[in-house]
């Protein structure tokens, strides 16, 4: 299912920005496959407040997670920020 719309955050329900891929790839390096994704930058999001309290305790990481939503078929992940300001640099701007 295609997202035309910026979608709500299933943690939260505060609505998702558009970004940009960051300019780093993960898993098989073959890139983001995507333009742009959404985002969720709820500093009091759920899944971000709880995640630098799970990625130390689990990992030894000081690190949270983001709520992104791929586009092309509104499928929900998360993502790994090592900053609050993790990312942000990442916004397009919709006017």
């Amino acid at each position: 299912m295609k997202i035309k719309e910026a979608p709500q955050c299933p943690h939260c329900g505060t609505k998702m920005k558009k970004c940009e891929p960051p300019p780093y790839n993960y898993g098989d390096g073959l890139g983001w496959c995507t333009p742009y994704f959404y985002m969720c930058f709820n500093d009091e999001c759920n899944l971000y407040v709880n995640g630098w309290n799970n990625l130390k305790e689990n990992y030894n990481k000081v690190a949270s997670y983001r709520c992104m939503c791929y586009p092309d078929n509104g499928v929900f992940e998360a993502m790994c920020v090592f900053s609050p300001d993790g990312l942000k640099g990442q916004i397009i701007e919709e006017h």
